[in-house]
Parts: C-alpha cells; structure tokens; sequence
C-alpha cells in the first residue's frame, strides 16, 4: 500500500506538472527580491499592473485566462544564509492544482544562482497526501542525476564532517528518517539545478 501511494504522487507529480509550454500567456512569473536576503516567487497578471494571481473568488477579477486555468495561482518564498551558509531554504509555498512543481524548479534555480541551492523549510516540511515532503522526495528519487543534483548537509554537532561551513539544522530530517537515518531523506540535502526553466521562459520572468 505504502509503495502504491508513492507510485500515484509520483504519477501526480509528473503528470499534474504545468510546464513552460502550458503557461497561459496572460501570465508571467515574477520575481521579488529583498536585499538579497529573500525573494517572492509568484504567478502574476502581464499587464503593466502585475498584479499576482489569486485562488478564484479570492480578489481574482475576471478574465477569459483565469476562467480557462483556475488552479494557475501560485506563490513560492525563499530565504538566504542557512548558519551563515549561502544556500536558501523555502519558507512558504502555496499554490494551485498542478501549478505548485514549475515554482519550485525556478526557485531551485535562482537559489543556484545567487548561492549554493535549495533547501526544506529547516523549521518544519508538511506531511500527509499533498505534504511537501512528497515535492522534496521527487527530487531526491527522480530528478538528481538528470538536471538537479544533491548535495549532502551535515548537522550542527558535526556527525558527518569535521567542517562547520556545512552545518544546518537537520531536525525535520531526523523526524522523518529516526535512528541516525536522516543523511538518507531527501531534506537532508541541499539542491542545485541547471536554468533550463528560467531560461525557457525567458521574458515571462520579470524581476521586481
């Protein structure tokens, strides 16, 4: 049963993805940075507005656009220097059916680009059937090796390595894999991936 499951929210995650080719042209992914330290990562209007996207019937006009892709709505925010290490971790993320996996690939990315990758919330990572744990273990099983690699993180009590310039707070790893496990769940790592979405994209990233 257990193996089930994981087979369909692999199917979901792969199926149910939107890709750049699906996004609707009214609609533009824009980019919101702070000092540096963090960015907003969100599906908005392309108008001279740029207005973001929200759930329908929650301050979301009407449109032809939005009447046809109701679930495209979508924010992602990530922050940076995790210890002091310049890597990035995903602080909140919500978006619509289908349209949660293509913010997290650009989030990757630009976490690649302005310092060393993405990491879980280092707080705590959701669970259960639309968990993001589930978005993390995608990575980790089907797409490291192809455009996204993982890079092992130790603790803060040095377990792994005898260096500190690795050292994050692994507490949501060791709840999901207890018994000195945690290196092997994929929130243990820190993630990098090539910009082949961002630069797909191209002129629909607008930077704010």
């Amino acid at each position: 049963m257990k193996l089930l499951r994981k087979t369909i929210r692999k199917i979901i995650l792969q199926e149910g993805m939107v890709t750049v080719n699906q996004l609707p042209d009214d609609v533009i992914i824009r980019i919101k940075e702070f000092r540096g330290k963090s960015a907003r990562i969100q599906y908005a209007w392309f108008d001279d507005k740029q207005q973001k996207l929200f759930p329908t019937g929650i301050f979301s006009r009407q449109d032809p656009v939005k009447e046809e892709h109701p679930n495209c709505w979508g924010t992602i925010v990530i922050e940076r220097d995790i210890n002091g290490i310049p890597v990035w971790e995903v602080t909140s993320s919500k978006s619509g059916e289908g349209y949660g996996p293509l913010l997290y690939d650009i989030a990757m990315e630009y976490a690649t680009q302005n310092g060393l990758g993405l990491m879980s919330d280092r707080g705590v990572v959701s669970d259960g059937e639309d968990g993001a744990v589930h978005v993390w273990n995608y990575y980790l099983e089907n797409r490291v090796g192809n455009d996204v690699t993982a890079h092992q993180m130790d603790d803060q009590a040095n377990t792994l390595t005898d260096t500190f310039d690795d050292n994050v707070n692994q507490h949501v790893a060791k709840q999901f894999a207890p018994g000195g496990k945690w290196p092997e769940h994929a929130t243990s790592k820190r993630y990098t991936k090539t910009s082949t979405t961002l630069n797909a994209l191209g002129n629909k990233v607008i930077y704010a």
